[in-house]
């Protein structure tokens, strides 16, 4: 084997080929390159392909020792070579490890410094925008004076001109109610479609339940809740998203609405404080909102809202016994009802704006006229337990109230008369008119709607059941389109008939 030669290098080839066509021996590497190359044998300069060789099977070739490995001192010298070597590489490792560990520790050390730097800064930036919400909050209900500091808390007063405004409001609200028509109403076949498309966890975990919700009275897709977190959430349904968290107060929110008119959301709470939440932007509702006023009338929790028709005025009611009317715009007191006889969980102001109703602790509800002095014009007897809740219809002529003995009663203003009772399972949370008055909402452990069969008397459309625990609010969308509902379940549940 030891004559076997390739014919293009002359050495001893490691994988010999032979070709029958050229009668030659290659070094298969070598002559397969050429082939690639060429297609031709470099010796014989004959046409050659890779089928034209054939492999030799022959014992492989044993590489000579290297000179310097023939004696036993060679050998020595060589394994101290490769040790020296393999000691410079080791030293060279460890050098290298020990630079990377110091620049690492460096770079820890100025990780946590920037970490602390990090958190001082937001402790200042938390401490300075708490301050400024306290500086806010004493802007906005004090009124500058010459060279004083005191806040004046006196009341405004209902002048002529309110009153006035209030009655052309009234009279023109009255002129065209028979004449009203509601192209859009969701007929009654519809209604009974409802079903519940969107579910949505939107406040904290740690502090379970939503109290309130409204629905703005023209978009659907704008939806407040307020919940035992202290805090107001803004939900915009069409992207299926909590879009604004309102923080400031700090006890449980117990109602909300929305404006109709202004990029404005109100709020109430068991802090005794109501607040009055401006958008930052003209053109979008989804933008940041900030407090513009914080109403400090009441001394115990306030416990309803409602907005004037004439948008301009904010009425509360409280469990201190009284009740209160406020300017938007200046946040400032125009009349305080206090000391009166019994707490107001409830309270509403008339679709026409010239009467206010509220639900007592003492199982009744009063009717105020508000341009005449605030008298009482009526009150409405029949219930059992303390009245929690109630809605006036859209026309203006019937009342609903709910109680926590889990009764609803349907009033007849004009009379007045209470024209039907309706029982509910569990305590009467909240009754809700949609705007045209055709359909009645009522929340207790589940979800109940009721339509005018009758002009007198309602009966059963439909009922819900999704929520895992007991009802707490509840809100028709514009034409009863939608209806939102709130639980103690952590839930906001939407239903809608598409």
């Amino acid at each position: 084997m030891s004559a076997l030669v390739c014919a293009i290098s002359g050495a001893a080839p490691e994988e010999p080929v032979f070709s029958p066509k050229t009668g030659q021996i290659y070094e298969k590497r070598l002559i397969e390159k050429h082939i690639s190359e060429s297609g031709k044998c470099p010796v014989t300069k004959e046409e050659l392909q890779q089928e034209d060789l054939c492999d030799m099977k022959v014992n492989k070739v044993v590489k000579p020792r290297p000179a310097s490995a023939t004696s036993i001192p060679g050998m020595l010298t060589l394994l101290q070579s490769e040790w020296d070597a393999l000691m410079s590489e080791t030293y060279d490792l460890k050098t290298n490890l020990d630079t990377t560990r110091k620049q690492l520790s460096h770079a820890l050390y100025q990780h946590d410094a920037a970490c602390r730097v990090i958190a001082r800064l937001l402790r200042e930036r938390d401490a300075a925008r708490s301050q400024v919400a306290q500086l806010q909050d004493q802007l906005s209900n004090s009124l500058p004076t010459n060279g004083s500091v005191e806040i004046q808390e006196g009341e405004t007063g209902l002048s002529s001109q309110i009153v006035q405004k209030m009655e052309e409001l009234a009279q023109n609200l009255a002129k065209t109610r028979k004449q009203r028509k509601f192209p859009e109403l969701s007929p009654l076949e519809e209604v009974k479609r409802l079903k519940c498309v969107q579910s949505h966890s939107l406040h904290h975990s740690t502090a379970p339940g939503v109290l309130c919700v409204d629905i703005h009275k023209a978009d659907p897709n704008r939806i407040v809740s307020g919940g035992m977190d202290c805090q107001v959430l803004l939900y915009n349904a069409q992207k299926q998203k909590m879009v604004q968290k309102m923080v400031g107060h700090s006890k449980k929110v117990t109602a909300v609405k929305l404006h109709g008119d202004k990029e404005v959301i109100v709020s109430a709470s068991q802090d005794a404080t109501a607040k009055v939440w401006t958008c930052s932007s003209p053109t979008d509702w989804s933008s940041q909102y900030n407090c513009l006023h914080t109403i400090r009338k009441h001394r115990l929790d306030v416990t309803d809202l409602s907005i004037h028709p004439l948008g301009d005025y904010l009425l509360t009611a409280s469990l201190d016994k009284s009740w209160a009317i406020h300017d938007f715009a200046t946040g400032r007191c125009v009349r305080h009802m206090k000391d009166l006889e019994s707490a107001f969980p409830c309270m509403s102001f008339h679709p026409d704006g010239l009467i206010v109703a509220g639900g007592t602790e003492d199982k009744s509800v009063i009717v105020w006229d508000v341009k005449n002095d605030q008298a009482t014009v009526a009150t409405l007897l029949g219930h059992e337990s303390a009245v929690q809740t109630l809605s006036f219809s859209g026309n203006g002529y019937y009342l609903a109230s709910g109680s926590r003995d889990g009764v609803v009663k349907l009033w007849d203003l004009r009379k007045p008369v209470n024209l039907q009772t309706i029982q509910v399972e569990g305590g009467c949370t909240s009754v809700c008119f949609d705007a045209t008055g055709q359909y009645l909402a009522v929340s207790g452990s589940t979800v109940q709607v009721f339509n005018f069969e009758a002009k007198t008397s309602l009966t059963e459309t439909i009922a819900f059941k999704e929520h895992t625990d007991a009802v707490t609010g509840l809100c028709w969308g514009p034409n009863a389109k939608t209806l939102a509902s709130v639980s103690m379940d952590k839930s906001l549940k939407l239903y809608s008939a598409k």
